[in-house]
């Protein structure tokens, strides 16, 4: 922790009460990254950057108002607390919006990893590999447009004017392939990535496995006929169409009328199977969330539980519009105003096993195409391309791209057809889900 950017907090809540702020809160995010890309043997990008910015959130009768300054100098601090309070002047006054967080002990969240002293040399070589690798493996690799290595360290800082602090920090690594084979008239590619909190955990072998096994799966693959088929999605292409349709437990979105959701509290919204919850600190997660962005330390909460809806992501705001209390998930940048967001959602375990959720014939979903283009968040209609297998028992018998996956998310969790009884994750173990097998969803071959 810099007790130097602390004392930029510090500072800039000190010029917001001196200048008549009613209350006041800030975060300052620091950080630095360092990136290489690979093309053709050498070394195209080559970036090495680093921000820091404090970002203000001022309450006056009633009003709030938001500034943010790159710039740490007191100067710069002083302007950016009187910016916050000029624009206050010019909002409608907010009730439910308080800076109120008291706590009695600072919150402090420092990863047990620290960054490694790695030499350029062997990032560059790494990286130059990365391709290498793809290209050996198979001739008919025509290029590697997707490639590359990053190191990402930050620091995150919250201080509110009751004189609740919170501080975290984070590093890690993460690389990246993919591989674009050609044969004839024919083309195909997949990419595949890795993170790992250590150099030498990144996983280049699957990074490179993982490309080369799709995209020469899917060369020459074909559509299969239109209908209705049972679909089986990979973890990472389930977190992504989940992802699509998080509003749903957002209670920012209710309030504005964007959650489709919103009257359905103690209802049920999914086959009585499924739950899910949002876990800051599940012990497989890759990042651990300790507090909000209000200086509030997060707790398990259950969102969905036998396919009932159970709660909403809240803020102090919208749990004061509610008349509840915040759920330790309010979430905002040096940069953004208030609202709500989650963290590691873990989906519960069903009751069937691995090898009875294969039975029969399905369709299994590794990649998507135009997800965000394709979703409607509000209706929850969704359309998206889509590459994957046709499986039988288990076994995949047939590579299958050009179709379109199409339904109704909401529909969707309604008619699931089984939940396994182990858990699996996304690449980034960020999201923890058993296998769903969902029924008659419409595809277009």
């Amino acid at each position: 922790m810099n007790n130097e950017l602390k004392n930029s907090l510090e500072k800039i809540i000190n010029y917001a009460s001196s200048n008549g702020a009613d209350s006041s809160d800030a975060i300052l995010n620091t950080g630095s990254s360092f990136s290489l890309s690979a093309q053709n043997g050498e070394i195209d990008k080559y970036k090495l950057s680093g921000s820091s910015v404090v970002g203000i959130r001022v309450i006056k009768d009633g009003k709030v108002g938001l500034s943010y300054t790159e710039a740490l100098d007191d100067d710069a601090l002083e302007f950016a607390a009187k910016a916050a309070l000029e624009n206050a002047k010019n909002t409608d006054a907010d009730e439910n919006q308080t800076i109120s967080i008291r706590s009695s002990a600072d919150l402090i969240s420092k990863t047990k990893f620290k960054k490694e002293d790695i030499s350029v040399e062997n990032k560059i070589d790494f990286c130059l590999k990365l391709e290498d690798e793809v290209k050996k493996k198979d001739k008919r690799v025509q290029a590697v447009p997707y490639n590359g290595f990053s190191e990402s360290e930050s620091e995150s800082y919250y201080l509110n004017s009751l004189g609740t602090f919170g501080f975290d920090n984070e590093f890690y690594l993460s690389c990246y392939t993919s591989a674009l084979i050609n044969e004839g008239a024919e083309n195909s590619m997949h990419y595949h990535s890795s993170i790992a909190r250590e150099f030498q955990n990144l996983d280049l072998k699957d990074c490179v496995d993982e490309s080369l096994l799709h995209a020469s799966n899917w060369l020459g693959a074909k559509s299969v006929a239109t209908g209705s088929y049972d679909i089986l999605f990979t973890q990472d292409a389930f977190a992504t169409v989940f992802g699509c349709f998080s509003n749903i437990f957002s209670a920012k979105a209710a309030i504005e009328k964007v959650n489709p959701f919103a009257d359905k509290l103690g209802q049920s919204v999914a086959m009585s199977e499924f739950s899910v919850a949002d876990i800051p600190n599940f012990n497989d997660s890759f990042f651990k969330y300790e507090f909000d962005s209000e200086g509030v330390k997060r707790n398990d909460l259950c969102l969905i539980e036998n396919g009932v809806l159970k709660n909403f992501y809240h803020n102090t705001a919208t749990a004061n519009f509610f008349k509840t209390k915040t759920t330790g998930h309010a979430s905002r940048g040096p940069k953004s105003a208030m609202g709500v967001g989650g963290t590691t959602k873990v989906v519960g375990l069903g009751k069937t096993s691995d090898s009875s959720i294969t039975d029969g014939e399905y369709l299994e979903i590794h990649s998507l195409q135009g997800v965000h283009s394709g979703a409607n968040s509000i209706s929850g209609e969704f359309s998206f391309g889509a590459s994957g297998y046709l499986c039988r028992d288990g076994k995949r018998v047939q590579p299958v791209k050009g179709i379109t996956v199409a339904g109704n998310f909401h529909k969707m969790l309604l008619n699931i057809g089984a939940i396994g009884d182990k858990i699996y994750s996304t690449g980034d173990k960020g999201f923890f889900s058993p296998r769903i097998r969902f029924s008659n969803v419409s595809i277009a071959g």
